[in-house]
């Protein structure tokens, strides 16, 4: 499909159709075939020649950071902007470029009075909208998680959930970079492609993307503190553990020379004959264990 604009024209094509048409176009063959390479990692190369700016961008949504990630590429040409659907599941991203035209539509001044870098402006900003009120999500739960750990009612999963957060992180951080590198080559219009006024829209989108970059690395920051702080939890938690077994054990130290004392039933020991000898040990302990109790607590130790 295609839309008419004041100056030049948008498109949106599916990769079987770009495979077809790219010599109509001018498009160099290895772009098309670079349409379909290095699948696993985010950093793309960008192309930029005198009459062209080609890109892939690889999409992901971050309410399901793990979820199959979307392919487009974009031909940018003086008069053209055209976008090729290489993967897109569920057709979000063709639903994202329907959306743009609609919102070009109900403007006073409709979609052939706005310029192709415009447009492309929109489309980009509609991939990251919704980004800031989910990572602030993420933070929320975050805290609230803190707010547990810090009241003794640790989740059982804690762990499990900062692994899963941490790992979600980095792989949005890289897609924001991966944002960041597009928004500068738009932005440093090298081949003086662009008008003015869609390059401080190209500048504007790079700081937005650039913000949530780091305020996902904020949030990385904030799970290594999560992690640290339930260890030292967990230390302070075996300390006291320990310090109470050493007190409990130290109580009862002197029970247990005065048993092994007499349990060695020498032949002359009096107190084995003596007729209090078991009613004056067992004063002699209660008190030994009365005066070890009361020291411990009057320093704090018990």
């Amino acid at each position: 499909m295609y839309y008419e604009l004041k100056k030049g024209r948008i498109g949106f094509v599916a990769y079987e159709e770009l495979k077809n048409d790219y010599v109509m176009y001018g498009f160099p063959e290895h772009t098309v075939e670079e349409c379909l390479g290095n699948l696993y990692n985010f950093r793309s190369d960008i192309h930029v020649s005198d009459d062209l700016i080609f890109v892939v961008l690889d999409i992901i949504y971050l309410r399901d950071v793990f979820g199959e990630k979307d392919r487009i590429a974009l031909f940018l040409q003086p008069e053209l902007c055209l976008i090729v659907s290489v993967k897109d599941e569920n057709e979000r991203i063709r639903n994202i470029f329907e959306t743009v035209v609609k919102r070009y539509d109900t403007q006073a001044q409709g979609l052939k009075s706005t310029m192709p870098e415009g447009f492309l402006y929109h489309f980009l900003d509609k991939l990251i909208v919704e980004d800031r009120k989910i990572l602030e999500n993420m933070e929320f739960h975050m805290s609230l998680l803190e707010d547990q750990m810090l009241s003794e009612r640790i989740n059982p999963s804690f762990i499990n959930d900062i692994l899963r957060w941490k790992k979600e992180l980095m792989y949005i951080w890289n897609y924001y970079e991966q944002l960041i590198d597009i928004g500068e080559v738009l932005k440093d219009n090298e081949n003086h492609m662009f008008v003015r006024e869609g390059v401080r829209r190209f500048a504007t989108f790079t700081d937005r993307v650039r913000r949530l970059s780091d305020n996902v690395r904020h949030l990385k920051e904030y799970t290594v503190q999560l992690r640290e702080t339930h260890d030292a939890m967990l230390d302070y938690t075996l300390n006291n553990t320990m310090k109470f077994f050493t007190v409990i054990t130290t109580i009862f130290l002197p029970l247990t020379l005065i048993v092994g004392w007499y349990g060695m039933n020498f032949q002359y020991m009096p107190e084995l004959h003596w007729r209090y000898g078991y009613l004056g040990v067992f004063i002699f302990s209660v008190l030994v264990v009365t005066f070890t109790v009361i020291s411990f607590r009057k320093y704090r130790l018990l």
